[in-house]
């Protein structure tokens, strides 16, 4: 599934990857993180996600519009095929920022989904722009009308340990920048468990980003954590018009995957 997007003199074409989450208790599929993979119309030369969302914070609107057409078109697969697991979605500073903005993605798409289905959405906002009232409002905001909430990118560099517990999020991101060491230096080690042990504290279910060797995947199993993402289990991958959107299904019965997914909103 894609978009064609005009940014400056530049026309792009947009494709919705997905990458899995496993759960770490049951070493299955938990849900599928939604991405957004650019490349030039012209060329076909690929456009790095840094690069495209630089250009598209310089114009909200867009960002917009390509926020609401990737769940839309994503509900919409989820519909025919009912996917196995939660659904994230990463949510922009800029449309949390601007009233306009984050009216028309709550009125406009959020809000003409049925509960059931916001059960299973999770809405994740990075870390950095966790830097105001007004953010914390709009997560809170999320939440009331049931969608799950993540922080994103947590411990990477930002201080913000107060909003951990203000915000009152339903799952936390550790950055994957915290993992690194952690199997050849203790003090990373001991720094990882003490970070989770603190997300942990506040009530949220906790992510492990960046997992890429089975070193690492046993360290965060070890160290506490609930969820865990990376190339160790799946590489981002095309989005597919098929069943399960083209991830393979879940070990054990994809209905008891669903009622795990479901466990943080009980």
């Amino acid at each position: 599934m894609h978009m064609k997007l005009r940014l400056g003199e530049q026309d792009l074409v947009l494709n919705w990857h997905q990458q899995g989450l496993v759960a770490g208790a049951l070493n299955g599929l938990y849900g599928r993180e939604i991405l957004t993979r650019a490349y030039c119309a012209e060329s076909d030369a690929p456009v790095s996600p840094q690069v495209l969302f630089s250009l598209l914070k310089m114009q909200p609107q867009r960002l917009l519009e390509l926020t609401v057409r990737q769940i839309q078109d994503v509900i919409a697969l989820d519909s025919q095929w009912r996917f196995d697991g939660s659904l994230w979605f990463n949510l922009a500073g800029e449309l949390l920022k601007d009233d306009r903005l984050f009216g028309s993605l709550l009125e406009s798409t959020l809000q003409a989904l049925p509960p059931a289905r916001r059960r299973r959405i999770v809405l994740e906002v990075a870390e950095d722009v966790v830097d105001s009232s007004v953010i914390l409002e709009r997560v809170h905001t999320l939440r009331r009308q049931g969608f799950l909430v993540a922080m994103d990118d947590f411990g990477a560099g930002y201080s913000n340990l107060g909003r951990l517990h203000e915000g009152g999020f339903d799952i936390i991101k550790l950055d994957l920048g915290l993992i690194r060491d952690v199997t050849e230096r203790i003090w990373a080690a001991n720094f990882y468990r003490e970070v989770v042990d603190l997300a942990a504290s506040s009530g949220s279910l906790v992510v492990a980003e960046g997992i890429e060797h089975q070193t690492q995947s046993d360290f965060v199993r070890w160290a506490g954590v609930d969820i865990i993402q990376g190339f160790l289990y799946s590489r981002p991958q095309p989005l597919l018009s098929e069943p399960n959107g083209g991830l393979p299904h879940p070990v054990g019965s994809p209905r008891q995957q669903e009622a795990a997914a479901l466990l943080m909103c009980s």
